[in-house]
């Protein structure tokens, strides 16, 4: 009886020990970091119109993964506010809302100074009016927006570092346009199309 109980509390104390060292030589991994950009401004280039609209100051939340490379969280991008000229005549002006389709996603890479991170959205525009008329909104319908979601896949164009600025670019398609009334066939002509860009300053 008692060379059975010596012999299991031997083994019981090397287990013991066998998960002690382990625990000592196994490091301990990092939880992931919060890192929220609340400054965030730029500028997207609307290929088909050439023009350039100003995003306002608006906000990018981050969970970064540094064991993994990864980056999950969100975009809220302020809405825009876009001079565009109707049949290449009419003087507009345009308040378009973005949409956010889910959450971003990304990966990330300190060594080598590289972030990824993409995101989806649909473009809702929920005011045209003329210059010469400002209070007449010629989108009657709520639901004036793309047909589909646009998918943006920005990469960063200088260093990488944590907590500091990051200045982030790259390119969207516009789909075609749905539920605009009237304006859905010229809405479609004059913004939908690939190789529209977004440059990102996360600060």
């Amino acid at each position: 009886m008692g060379y059975f109980r010596r012999t299991t509390m031997l083994a019981t104390a090397a287990l013991l020990g066998a998960t002690a060292a382990t625990a000592v030589v196994s490091p301990a991994q990092a939880a992931p970091m919060s890192i929220d950009f609340n400054n965030v401004t730029g500028t997207t280039r609307l290929a088909k119109a050439k023009t350039d609209v100003a995003v306002p100051t608006s906000s990018v939340k981050t969970q970064i993964d540094l064991d993994t490379g990864t980056v999950t969280g969100s975009a809220e991008l302020s809405d825009l506010t876009a001079k565009l000229k109707l049949a290449g005549l009419i003087g507009t002006t345009s308040t378009v809302k973005i949409v956010p389709v889910g959450g971003l996603t990304g990966t990330i890479d300190l060594g080598a100074s590289k972030l990824s991170t993409t995101t989806k959205f649909t473009l809702q525009i929920v005011d045209v009016h003329t210059d010469i008329a400002p209070k007449i909104n010629l989108v009657k319908r709520k639901n004036c927006r793309t047909t589909k979601p646009s998918t943006l896949t920005l990469n960063n164009t200088s260093a990488v570092e944590l907590f500091k600025p990051i200045t982030m670019e790259g390119k969207y398609t516009i789909p075609p346009f749905t539920g605009c009334g009237a304006l859905t066939p010229l809405l479609t002509l004059l913004l939908s199309g690939p190789n529209n860009t977004m440059k990102l300053d996360l600060i």
